[in-house]
C-alpha cells in the first residue's frame, strides 16, 4: 500500500467546545470527570486529557473507556509509532479507504452500518461517511442499549 497519510489524514483535531461538550455529553455514563479532548480518530474514538496528565481512550467501536498513557510525553511517544497508529488510529484501514477515495470532509468521520459491535470485527467494506455527532450519538445509544439489557 502506497498511500501516505498525514495526521489530517488519521486525526480530527478542530472540534468546538460546544461540539466535544454535546458529543461527550453522549458519553456521560462512561466518561466521567473532567477531561479535555486531544483529539479524535477519523472513526469518531476520543483521546482525552486527564488534569493529572493522563490520557484515556474512548472507543466508539468497541464501547470502551481505558487510559492509554499516564503523562503527556508517554502519550506523544505512542502516537508517534505506527504499531500505535495501526491500533489506535486505524490507519492501515484509513489508507485502505483514501485509496478507495473514501475521505471525510471537515465535520465527517468513518462510520458503519451495522455496527461493528454487531459483527464483532471492521469490515471496510461496510464503511461510510457520517457527520461526526450523529455517529456519535449512535455509538453511545448502541453501547447505552447494551448495558441496560
Amino acid at each position: 500500500m502506497s498511500t501516505k497519510l498525514t495526521w489530517d489524514d488519521l486525526l480530527i483535531q478542530s472540534l468546538s467546545e460546544s461540539d466535544a461538550r454535546t458529543w461527550l455529553g453522549y458519553w456521560s455514563g462512561m466518561v466521567g470527570g473532567r477531561v479535555a479532548p486531544v483529539f479524535m480518530s477519523k472513526f469518531g474514538d476520543w483521546f482525552l486529557r486527564r488534569p493529572d496528565g493522563g490520557t484515556d481512550e474512548l472507543s466508539v467501536i468497541e464501547g470502551t473507556y481505558s487510559q492509554v498513557a499516564s503523562t503527556p510525553k508517554e502519550f506523544v511517544s505512542f502516537v508517534n509509532t505506527q504499531s500505535w497508529q495501526e491500533q489506535h488510529l486505524l490507519s492501515y484501514q484509513v489508507a485502505q479507504l483514501h485509496e478507495r477515495g473514501i475521505i471525510p470532509q471537515p465535520g465527517q468521520c468513518y462510520a458503519f452500518a451495522p455496527h461493528p459491535a454487531l459483527l464483532g470485527r471492521i469490515d471496510v467494506e461496510r464503511v461510510m461517511l457520517m457527520d461526526i455527532g450523529v455517529w456519535q450519538s449512535i455509538c453511545a445509544q448502541h453501547f447505552q442499549s447494551v448495558r441496560t439489557t
